[in-house]
């Protein structure tokens, strides 16, 4: 059944901050996920200087292969192995079959030509120097939408809109958590300084569809019981069980257990309330009818480079825009060197920033300055490339190209408009 999508985002979209959509259509029924294979990514990533053979100060780098497991697990399991600390260019869904590149840290690090772990693989691709987000151009999407009805007509218009560049370039659900939603709320704890808060977020908050263990440690935690929660918390909630650990033995000293969350996803807490920030700042742009499909005068803007996925440096409100095109316009993220430049999106953010109560100096965390960030800017329509879909047995398989740090789920979101997005495998 399909039903029109006039009616206002659910509410998990405004938790996120989306309060949009960029297409017209209706919604329907389908659903993403059903096996990891079903949802596939594959990092496109600038290979260019990887040699085959060894030499001073180069790092070996793998090709990963995972399937149900998060980067940074894979990640910790794989630097025991080689004995090196690892660096890789994005953290990467869970509930999907990914590849994507690790290096080592250390030019000493040991190089078998294979790896194998409890959820993943990795062949030795060569050596080079340390990979970083910088070598990394975007992902390539293969997304099975297990469905009754005919979604063609919908992916048309969403690909066309695409191609238009007039998808708005949210920040997708899993930058949030669906499972209660806390990134957000603990980073906005972090950037107020409230580290209690947080902690009691990361412990305490109820998460849905967790078993009866999680829960009772999370109400445990709740009172203060941490020695006790620690040993129901499971293996795969490391995390918590870190946090917790530490207030057992330091009670009160909540930077303290905040630092005991690897530094990915200590950041991604404070990332996610200023990805919740842009969203809110970009959905009050479409819904004020603002084109941000290429850059006007007195924009933030960057050329769109070869290949439709990457953007060059950014150029500041009062350089001229070109008139041959390619231009986009960008969005400010907002950190401690965020200024207001007097664009048509800082206007917008200057309003959402004062509703918040936030200021650009909140996020100088002086306690912890490794969870300070100064910003950045993103651009505000999505980019893709190499858009495609075809119908098979279970439903129908779109595969596209992003660029990197640009979500497949907000894709898919313009397509089916899912009224209960958790439901539908999102």
């Amino acid at each position: 059944m399909t039903t029109t999508a006039d009616a206002r985002p659910p509410q998990v979209d405004v938790e996120c901050g989306v309060l949009a959509y960029s297409t017209q259509g209706a919604r329907h029924e389908g659903r993403l996920r059903n096996s990891f294979q079903d949802f596939q990514v594959q990092e496109l990533m600038s290979l260019k200087d990887v040699v085959q053979d060894r030499a001073p100060g180069l790092v070996p780098v793998y090709k990963v292969t995972k399937s149900g497991m998060d980067t940074p697990h894979v990640a910790r399991e794989l630097a025991a192995m080689i004995k090196s600390e690892v660096n890789f260019a994005g953290l990467k869904d869970k509930n999907a079959t990914v590849v994507q590149y690790v290096s080592a840290r250390s030019s000493r690090a040991s190089a078998p030509a294979e790896l194998r772990g409890s959820r993943w693989e990795a062949q030795l691709v060569g050596f080079s120097r340390p990979v970083t987000r910088a070598l990394l151009v975007g992902n390539r999407f293969r997304i099975l939408v297990e469905t009754p009805e005919d979604l063609g007509p919908d992916i048309e218009t969403c690909f066309r809109a695409c191609a238009e560049r007039r998808v708005a370039n949210f920040y997708g659900y899993q930058r949030f958590g669906l499972k209660g939603g806390v990134n957000r709320r603990a980073g906005r704890a972090i950037v107020e300084k409230d580290f209690a808060g947080a902690t009691g977020l990361v412990l305490s908050e109820p998460r849905e569809g967790e078993d009866e263990s999680a829960v009772e440690a999370r109400r445990l935690c709740g009172e203060g019981r941490y020695a006790e929660a620690v040993r129901l918390f499971s293996p795969r909630q490391d995390m918590e069980r870190r946090v917790a650990s530490h207030l057992s033995q330091k009670p009160g000293d909540h930077v303290g257990a905040l630092r005991r969350i690897p530094i990915p996803i200590r950041r991604l807490l404070v990332n996610s309330y200023q990805a919740y920030l842009f969203n809110l700042a970009l959905s009050r742009a479409i819904v004020r009818e603002v084109d941000f499909s290429s850059a006007r005068s007195g924009d933030n803007w960057a050329r769109l480079e070869e290949g439709g996925l990457t953007v060059g440096r950014v150029h500041g409100v009062k350089e001229e825009v070109p008139a041959e095109g390619g231009a986009i316009p960008l969005v400010q993220i907002v950190g401690y060197a965020y200024r207001n430049y007097g664009s048509r999106f800082d206007s917008v953010l200057a309003e959402v920033m004062e509703e918040e109560h936030v200021s650009p100096a909140s996020f100088y965390i002086k306690e912890a300055e490794e969870m300070s960030s100064e910003g950045g800017f993103r651009p505000a329509p999505l980019l893709s490339s190499d858009r495609s879909f075809k119908k098979e047995e279970r439903g129908v398989a779109l595969e596209f190209s992003l660029g990197k740090g640009e979500y497949a789920t907000v894709v898919l979101r313009e397509v089916l408009k899912p009224e209960q997005p958790q439901l539908a495998g999102f």
